[in-house]
């Protein structure tokens, strides 16, 4: 695709849950000496190719000034973020189940890592503004608006003084996020509303009918891209059709790009890549084109330590795949994910 686009349109790329369990980095008690950059070396040919490339941040990077931490509650070095900025990430986003694993102070610390990264963020705050500033981009003539909301923040309340601090669905009604895109849209605030969500059933291999009933719902509200997290499985993506006879690409589920996390499934991610445009100023139609999924593999090279791979190069030099519940035929797993992920979308291309 072409990857560079001029007036009135651009392309995006966006990848999946980005969870750092300490064993992806060394261990909780490695201070120092992080080797992202290369752990992540291998797929760097499929980011910041695009006019904008964005991200699901799940583990707060606040870094050793509170203690590293893994699962249940994640804090990772915040040298994860100095890598994702060199790879070309511009964007990412903070709505997620484990935004406030290490209560307000983590999430905190974590945007203000962030910030001094240079990175844009949404989803999480640090501020009643910065919450009511919406993430809208001028990008070769169109506003983009990038709005995220999680689900849930795993039982952990947001405290009463900074309701701020996280984008849920439960603050915010699924009626009345959508109230909110139609004005959006009805102002002429943006040209493009990319979604994200945190949302859906973890390792689930399918949408639930309640992700798509919402993604529905988003998508007549004005929503022209839906990108899914949460369920760390890839999950097939569809074209919506609204009753404004407009289409919405929605990817369900991304599955995971970078984490610690074990199973064949959960190795699996992609990065989605697709062009918007809008073919007439006359109108607010706003077309979505040429979405391509990139199959990447994430794989334990060594105790303490995980490397990514796009996953076409990665078969190649690799006949199978060894994991404690058995041994898979590397080459007949990639069909596999491809021929599933076509389930809503026959043509799509997927690599």
């Amino acid at each position: 695709m072409n990857l560079f686009t001029t007036t009135n349109s651009f392309t995006l790329s966006a990848v999946g849950d980005i969870l750092l369990h300490g064993r992806v980095y060394g261990g909780l008690r490695k201070k120092s000496g992080y080797d992202f950059v290369n752990q992540l070396i291998n797929v760097e040919p499929l980011l910041g190719k695009t006019d904008i490339t964005m991200g699901n941040l799940e583990s707060i990077i606040a870094g050793n000034e509170i203690g590293l931490s893994s699962f249940p509650r994640f804090n990772a070095p915040m040298e994860i973020g100095i890598a994702l900025k060199e790879l070309g990430f511009d964007i990412l986003t903070l709505a997620n189940n484990h935004a406030l694993d290490r209560g307000a102070e983590g999430l905190l610390k974590s945007i203000s890592n962030i910030k001094k990264i240079g990175l844009e963020y949404d989803g999480a705050y640090e501020s009643e503004e910065d919450q009511k500033r919406l993430r809208i981009k001028n990008i070769n003539g169109l506003n983009v608006c990038f709005l995220s909301y999680t689900n849930s923040t795993n039982g952990i309340k947001i405290p009463e003084d900074k309701p701020y601090l996280v984008n849920t669905l439960k603050k915010k009604s699924v009626l009345k996020l959508s109230k909110e895109m139609r004005e959006i849209k009805r102002k002429n605030i943006a040209d493009v509303i990319i979604l994200s969500l945190h949302f859906g059933s973890e390792y689930h291999l399918f949408p639930t009918s309640r992700q798509k009933e919402m993604c529905a719902t988003f998508a007549d509200a004005g929503a022209d891209v839906i990108i899914g997290h949460h369920p760390h499985v890839l999950q097939p993506p569809e074209w919506i059709e609204t009753s404004r006879g407009t289409k919405t690409f929605v990817a369900y589920s991304l599955g995971n790009f970078f984490t610690g996390q074990n199973g064949l499934h959960r190795q699996i991610g992609a990065v989605l890549s697709l062009k918007v445009s809008k073919p007439d100023n006359k109108y607010k139609y706003i077309k979505v084109e040429n979405p391509e999924y990139r199959l990447t593999f994430v794989e334990r090279e060594k105790r303490l330590r995980y490397v990514i791979y796009i996953f076409n190069e990665y078969i190649k030099d690799y006949k199978y795949i060894e994991l404690e519940e058995g041994r898979f035929d590397s080459l007949e797993v990639y069909k596999s994910v491809k021929d599933r992920l076509r389930t809503y979308i026959p043509d799509l291309v997927v690599k």
